[in-house]
């Protein structure tokens, strides 16, 4: 077999590859010819309306309904308050010997509270008896004495002076010993006032002072809160006290319970302050909560306004500052988006109540209106 010397002349195997390499080029320019013919053809269907339209927006919408007011509520806070408290203290200055209670302690009705020494009262007391005892021996001699000078004046033995004398030095030892059976009494007083009893069941807020000091009359020892009743103070608006009646009954909000009561008073005058009608509900009932917690008051009130209610959702910023909703109306091929400008009037939890260019029954597209442009046909969701 003879083999190719000659280096001018390529083997047979070099010239199949340039032959493949040529086809391959070939078959690229082809490609791009037919490619480039193909988007020609797009663009030419595309000026005549020959490619497909694009498919409706599934959207979720709402009919509104026009209003003719809305309905707001009002809250007013108050505090929680026992229906009685009072700071007890002793009518009477003395040394105080025993404070029978503590902070927060529970009390019952008539329990002893505390007890002041009532050892110089039961001395005087003596005195007095003893006293008496002495004006008692005085007025049976004086009785006996005046029958005496009866008797002597009657048989012209005695004078009428002597025998009056007798008869109302008698009657001055009579009102002597009901003098000293008053103090007695009195002293009976005060010896029942040295001691402190609860007027009401309730729990002992503040302890004062301790034993072993000298109290002045009047001075607090314990700040003492009823607890068998609870009631709340408020202060509402005029307009709203005008609505209220005692009687009625409403349900007050504490933390997180709803709390029933009844309207028990209705105060005549404006507190200073807040220029508001202050109201005392009475609870059915004492709540787990302490007193001074924050209750509240809601109050319904219509306020006279055209509008609809629509999801905070709906609204969509338009421009110069005013807000806009997507609407849904009739177009020739089905239901297309529209825009209509709106106001905000009242926002409530997740709705606004707004007055604008739509009409009553109008649909308004409830969530995303902001991503369709007017004029693009959709497809109702169901409500």
């Amino acid at each position: 077999m003879e083999r190719n010397t000659d280096p001018a002349k390529p083997s047979a195997g070099r010239r199949l590859m340039r032959a493949g390499a040529g086809l391959g080029v070939a078959m690229l320019l082809v490609a791009a010819i037919a490619g480039g013919a193909s988007i020609l053809h797009q663009r030419a269907a595309a000026r005549t309306g020959i490619v497909e339209a694009t498919p409706p927006l599934p959207v979720a919408s709402r009919m509104v309904r026009i209003e003719q007011a809305y309905t707001i509520t009002d809250r007013y806070a108050g505090r929680l308050e026992p229906a009685r408290e009072t700071p007890l203290s002793f009518e009477r200055a003395g040394l105080l010997l025993e404070v029978a209670v503590d902070e927060g302690d529970p009390v019952r009705a008539g329990q002893v509270i505390a007890r002041l020494d009532i050892e110089p009262l039961q001395v005087e007391r003596r005195q007095l008896e003893a006293e008496r005892r002495q004006r008692e021996a005085d007025l049976e001699l004086a009785r006996l004495t005046t029958v005496r000078q009866q008797t002597l004046q009657r048989q012209g033995h005695a004078s009428m002076q002597r025998y009056d004398e007798a008869r109302l030095g008698a009657e001055a030892l009579v009102a002597e010993l009901a003098r000293i059976d008053a103090a007695i009494a009195a002293l009976d007083i005060d010896i029942v006032k040295s001691v402190i009893r609860a007027p009401f069941a309730g729990r002992v807020a503040d302890r004062f002072t301790d034993e072993g000091r000298v109290v002045s009359p009047g001075a607090p020892v314990v700040h003492l809160l009823e607890s068998g009743r609870a009631q709340v103070r408020i202060g509402v608006s005029p307009a709203a006290a005008a609505e209220l009646t005692v009687g009625d009954r409403v349900a007050l909000t504490g933390g997180t319970l709803e709390l029933p009561a009844v309207v028990s008073a209705l105060r005549p005058d404006l507190a200073g302050g807040t220029r508001t009608v202050p109201v005392i509900f009475e609870l059915a009932q004492t709540p787990a909560l302490p007193f001074g917690e924050i209750v509240e008051l809601a109050v319904d009130r219509s306020v006279p306004a055209r509008g609809a209610w629509l999801p905070l959702a709906a609204l969509s910023e338009g421009p110069k500052g005013l807000w806009v909703v997507t609407t849904i109306v009739e177009g020739g091929d089905g239901p297309v988006t529209a825009r209509e400008a709106v106001e905000v009037i009242h926002v409530s939890g997740g709705e606004a109540y707004v007055r604008g260019t739509f009409a009553d029954a109008t649909r308004v597209v409830v969530n995303g209106g902001n991503r369709t442009a007017p004029g693009r046909r959709v497809a109702l969701l169901a409500e």
